[in-house]
């Protein structure tokens, strides 16, 4: 299997003469957005209480008259245009029945002073803030007071058998680009969420014995009844939290890289299971380059899905076990490369970051043999699982096998799946084979270094690929994208 897909791909590359084009990044700010926030967890309501101070700092060339920000809590409000999971999906969200949450915003000032605002969005899901004036460098400082209230299921967003996830979950700048602000609301295929990074001092206030694992540096203070507990995070796309006072913790530093801890409330085999978190750690800051934190942190959670990933933070389900759950851990901890630190479109190119998840997942079983799993039959199944699927999908609906699709335009999770991880990691590999190791490694590190904190679109990609290898890929991936590549 790996050598016929080697030769599709060789045959991409002989379609165009050699190239070398220079791979450069947008320059970096010197000042990027900064979020402060000051939450307090009702355990018993299972509601939060908070506020936010965003200094936003206009990094871009166009005069803003406003701020927009998502609310993402607002998909899982009863009458949500987008409903947070596909109708497939409800059992597994949902064990104990539909219940809602949301998001409600109490006030908004800027500048000390009471702003204007309103709530718009195709859904209702986006909170503007006008009458500013923001020249390209300028910042404004924005206050927002809101509350949530949290949901029962095993979500991004909501709380199950004890233990809170709090993924997506505060009013977070919505990104700038092209002459308009992106307001994609919550789509249930994939991961609906993209950010530019900034810093974040966030604190939770919780009951006393319920411990909190989330995004950055960590510090706790214990007043009693209640404990504070404190993140520090600088230059990360997202901030997350889970809470639970069912939570234990383990712990390790991996050498010359992060600290590395992983909670969960039931694992008999959790010193096995954080030393999977430390191999990932290893092999791919070998493969791709040095890890871009100081901690990472790995949690099991109730989540329908085999996990999410977040910076320096992971949840992964605690209804998997043994390779799968192996599988999980190593997949999201890959995202810290790929998602985390080098960003790019989630709505619109998940393959870029999914594609390269799944594959380091290959790439770490094919470093590390005692884990007893074979790299090779990874890409056989993936290949022999994409066609089975390809071909039911063509027949029953006429399918586009293009991954050239925003999430809107997939009709099933398992469409998005197949077309963005299966798909998405048989990119990687063909090119792998074609352009031979050496040359492929060298632009993997080029592209993580180039980009990290940056958001890489395709053409960035592929230019970094060009600049290393020497060859016209365009043909390549407009093919694999675009849908046109034959894999059988």
């Amino acid at each position: 299997m790996k050598k016929l897909v080697s030769v599709i791909a060789a045959a991409a590359l002989m379609c165009g003469a050699l190239c070398f084009v220079a791979c450069e990044p947008a320059p970096e700010e010197e000042n990027i957005t900064s979020y402060v926030i000051d939450a307090t967890l009702d355990t018993s309501a299972m509601t939060i209480a908070a506020t936010e101070k965003v200094t936003y700092v206009n990094s871009g060339e166009a005069e803003l008259d406003g701020v927009y920000f998502h609310l993402y809590p607002a998909a899982f409000r009863q009458g949500a245009r987008y409903a947070s999971v596909s109708d497939t999906s409800v059992s597994d969200a949902y064990p104990g029945g539909v219940d809602y949450g949301g998001i409600t915003i109490e006030s908004v000032t800027a500048g000390g002073e009471n702003a204007e605002w309103s709530i718009g969005g195709e859904d209702e899901d986006i909170l503007i803030v006008s009458g500013l004036t923001l020249l390209p460098g300028d910042a404004a400082e924005i206050d927002i007071a809101f509350s949530l209230d949290i949901p029962q299921t095993r979500h991004r967003f909501g709380f199950y058998n004890g233990i809170v996830n709090l993924g997506n979950w505060y009013p977070v700048a919505c990104v700038y680009e092209n002459g308009g602000w992106r307001t994609d609301p919550y789509y249930s295929n994939g991961d609906p969420f993209y950010s530019d990074v900034a810093d974040y001092t966030v604190t939770l206030t919780a009951p006393t014995g319920w411990n909190a694992a989330g995004t950055g540096s960590v510090s706790a203070e214990v007043n009693g009844d209640t404990t504070v507990t404190t993140f520090t995070a600088e230059c990360v796309r997202d901030f997350a939290l889970t809470v639970s006072d069912k939570y234990t913790s383990v712990e390790t530093a991996v050498e010359g890289g992060p600290t590395v801890r992983y909670y969960y409330a039931a694992d008999s085999d959790a010193e096995r299971h954080l030393q999977v978190c430390a191999d990932a750690v290893t092999t791919f800051s070998s493969l791709f380059g040095d890890y871009a934190y100081d901690t990472l942190t790995v949690a099991l959670t109730p989540f329908l899905y085999g996990g999410m990933e977040y910076p320096q933070l992971a949840f992964v389900s605690d209804s998997l076990q043994g390779d799968l759950l192996d599988e999980a851990i190593i997949h999201e901890i890959a995202h810290q490369w790929w998602y985390a630190a080098v960003g790019n479109d989630q709505i619109n190119q998940a393959w870029m970051d999914e594609g390269l998840a799944e594959y380091s997942v290959t790439l770490f079983y094919e470093n590390n043999p005692d884990y007893g799993v074979s790299a090779e039959d990874r890409i056989a199944d993936a290949m022999q699982s994409y066609v089975l699927f390809t071909e039911m999908y063509d027949e029953l609906i006429g399918g586009d096998t293009s991954m050239n699709r925003g999430l809107g335009d997939y009709f099933s999770q398992t469409d998005y799946s197949f077309h963005t991880y299966v798909k998405g990691e048989l990119l990687f590999d063909s090119l792998r084979h074609s352009v031979g190791d050496d040359k492929f490694f060298d632009s993997l590190k080029n592209y993580y270094t180039q980009y990290t904190g940056l958001i890489a679109s395709p053409d960035d990609l592929v230019a970094c690929f060009e600049n290393t290898t020497g060859f016209d890929l365009k043909g390549f991936f407009d093919s694999w994208v675009n849908g046109t590549v034959g894999l059988y």
